[in-house]
């Protein structure tokens, strides 16, 4: 069926209407003149029900006949546009040419620069190389407040400061051994983990004397409550030690953990998880009340060697045989790459208010990774100079 034939069918359909309903007026008793006579009689009478259906029929027939004309109009002017579009073009592009094309006017001003588009590439950037030349890194340490990350150069046995901000460094204490871990009490002082020695050692911040606290052999990993305790990881005898800061006493929290565990941190809630760098690369809860432990996660090619903690029910831990950062949830064990290139990746720290991760290797290098950018999926890639 064409166009004409629909439109052409409507309109028919609409003038028979049209006239049947003008038929019905000329043969119908009290429409057209007559029909205020017609009113008049019936008001006298009275018959409602007579009455009703004559001036309702009479108001219909008279609104129907303007309502058909229009809908004859109506298929009309359809019927025009199916068969000529162009019509209705022509007129939009009559309006188009009156007002003349839209005119686009580019100045100096708003062409890209290429200084904005160096800020927004710093902007965007997920992390940054903060420092170099610090020697073989197993532990790290940051302190937000002072803008400044504490790293232990296992290596050269000393304790280095660096500025966030601008990579700046110096030595705060040698002579320390075989250091392979650092956590800060933010008091002055910084505490390590002396494996070659098999001891926990105090450092003054501000003098870089040092001192033995505790004898703890296979010292690889500690964690600081903060209510002055410190929680000591044996990598050579699958232990974890609770000492006393003030007076080196020691207490055994839990036994039977894999010889090669390398690190732990508190939840704060009653909780240790212990990570492992040799001999299985797995993550373990340890209930600080009765030792109990619990698998949290086995990474099977990937190591543990650091743990921190969000916070939120998840950690963060480095993998030094494949130079990748790991996010994994401590509810179910889940876990997945955040960040890869790090390299011999050996320290591990958290600014967590700051939304920052610091991570540094044996290859003498300081990173700092933006916290946001690894929740996304596929985190935030391979992070290189």
């Amino acid at each position: 069926m064409s166009f004409g034939n629909i439109f052409d069918g409507g309109g028919s359909e609409a003038d028979s209407a049209k006239q049947s309903g003008e038929a019905l007026g000329k043969d119908t008793p009290g429409a057209g003149d007559v029909s205020e006579a017609v009113r008049k009689m019936e008001s006298e009478r009275d018959p409602w029900l007579v009455r009703q259906t004559a001036h309702g029929a009479f108001d219909v027939m008279g609104f129907l006949g303007p309502l058909f004309q229009k809908f004859h109009d109506a298929s009309a002017d359809q019927r025009q546009v199916a068969e000529n579009p162009g019509s209705t073009s022509a007129m939009a592009s009559s309006t188009l040419k009156a007002a003349g094309p839209p005119r686009v006017s580019i100045g100096e001003d708003d062409m890209p620069k290429l200084e904005d588009l160096s800020k927004l590439m710093a902007t965007r950037r997920s992390f940054a190389l903060i420092a170099t030349g610090l020697g073989t890194s197993e532990g790290l340490a940051v302190d937000p407040s002072q803008n400044t990350a504490y790293v232990a150069d296992r290596g050269g046995q000393k304790l280095s400061a660096v500025k966030l901000a601008t990579g700046a460094q110096r030595v705060v204490a040698s002579g320390l051994g075989d250091i392979c871990d650092v956590k800060l009490d933010r008091k002055g002082k910084a505490y390590a983990a002396d494996y070659g020695s098999g001891r926990l050692l105090a450092v003054d911040l501000s003098t870089g004397t040092s001192s033995t606290v505790a004898s703890v052999p296979g010292a690889y990993g500690l964690a600081l409550d903060g209510a002055g305790k410190a929680y000591v990881v044996s990598h050579s005898e699958g232990k974890l030690t609770a000492v006393d800061l003030q007076n080196g006493q020691k207490t055994t929290v839990a036994t039977g953990l894999p010889v090669g565990v390398s690190a732990v941190a508190l939840d704060g809630k009653g909780k240790a998880y212990v990570g492992q760098k040799d001999h299985g690369y797995n993550l373990y809860e340890v209930n600080l009340a009765d030792g109990a432990k619990r698998l949290v996660t086995a990474l099977p090619t990937a190591s543990t060697i650091r743990v921190e903690l969000t916070g939120d029910g998840k950690a963060f831990t480095i993998d030094h045989v494949n130079g990748r950062l790991y996010e994994i949830t401590l509810a179910d064990g889940s876990q997945r790459v955040v960040a890869s290139g790090l390299a011999n990746c050996e320290g591990l720290a958290l600014d967590t208010a700051g939304g920052q991760i610091y991570v540094s290797n044996r290859e003498a290098q300081l990173w700092q990774i933006t916290q946001r950018d690894t929740q996304p999926m596929g985190g935030v890639g391979k992070v290189s100079a």
